[in-house]
Order: structure tokens, then sequence, then C-alpha cells
């Protein structure tokens, strides 16, 4: 069998061209739907993290912008293991938004006083910020948790394109 240093050369190309699609195909399905598991200290408790994200794009002139975003997550397990789960919680939802296509376009809520500056303001929200946001919201929400007459909880955050709009509420379950 003769070797080819061309045909070898094709093969390798495809390969890479193959791994870098497969790449992408996952990284589309993750952006649309994900869910994680976290084990709490406690070894029968586990934690369920549900994100539901959806954005849109404007296409105008032969260019393309983002248009309106929205990123949920729903947190459920016993209220003990998201008391002591806080931090791991916390970070895995920072860690996750932070990949998101949309981070960089978070904006403050305006004002009508920003109308009367003399040079436009940079509306969008820097990612510490957001990072600091996120983590206010939910460590807020696991302590409402504790004060529940339930054993399981769910914290809901809708984080969309307004930072002051992000919101977690805490929800008691039966069971």
């Amino acid at each position: 069998m003769t070797k080819n240093p061309s045909n070898i050369l094709i093969v390798l190309s495809g390969l890479s061209l193959l791994t870098i699609s497969s790449i992408s195909i996952i990284g589309i399905a993750e952006s649309y739907a994900q869910s994680s598991e976290l084990q709490s200290k406690s070894p029968s408790s586990t934690i369920h993290i549900t994100k539901d994200s959806s954005n849109s794009y404007v296409l105008s002139s032969g260019s393309s912008q983002i248009g309106t975003f929205d990123t949920s997550y729903s947190i459920v397990g016993s209220v003990t293991s998201l008391k002591e789960s806080t931090d791991l919680i916390t970070s895995t939802i920072i860690k996750d938004f932070d990949k998101s296509p949309v981070i960089g376009y978070v904006i403050a809520h305006k004002s009508k006083s920003d109308s009367k500056l003399p040079t436009l303001a940079n509306p969008f929200v820097d990612k510490a910020t957001i990072n600091e946001k996120i983590k206010s919201e939910i460590q807020s929400s696991i302590s409402s948790s504790q004060k529940l007459k339930t054993s399981q909880a769910e914290i809901k955050c809708n984080f969309g394109m307004e930072i002051n709009d992000w919101k977690c509420s805490t929800h008691g379950l039966l069971g």
C-alpha cells in the first residue's frame, strides 16, 4: 500500500472538520436546555438545577444583532441541602451564565435622567456586577427557603435583558 501525503492530509482535514462540527452541535444543544444535578453534603439529597434559555436575533442591512433574551433557572431540593450547598449552587449558575452568549448584552435599567446627559453612557453591565447580582439573588432565596414550613423547595430565577429586573423567588413543595 502506498502512502500518499495528500490523501493523509485530506483525511486529517476531514477529521478536524468533523471534530469542530461535533463541538458546535454540542454547544448549540447546551444553549437551549440544560440540566445538572448537585450532590449536597447529605448523601441522600440531590439538588436539581434546570436552565431554560431563549434569545432572538435581528438581521438588518447585512448585519446580525442580538434581540431579546431570557434565561431561567429552577433549583429544586431539600431545604437543608439548599443551605448546605449554597456556595456550590451559586458558583454553578455563575459559571454557566458567564458562558452565555448574551452576557455582554445585559443592561442596567434606564432612568429618565440618562437622557439629560451630554454624552451617551455605556448601557451594558460588567461581568462582576452580573455575577454579584446572581449571587445576591440566589443566596437571598436560599435564606428565604429556610423559613418555609416544607422540607422541599424550588427556587426560580429569571435573568433577562435588564439586570434590575432579575429576581429569584422561593416556593415550598409538598412531599
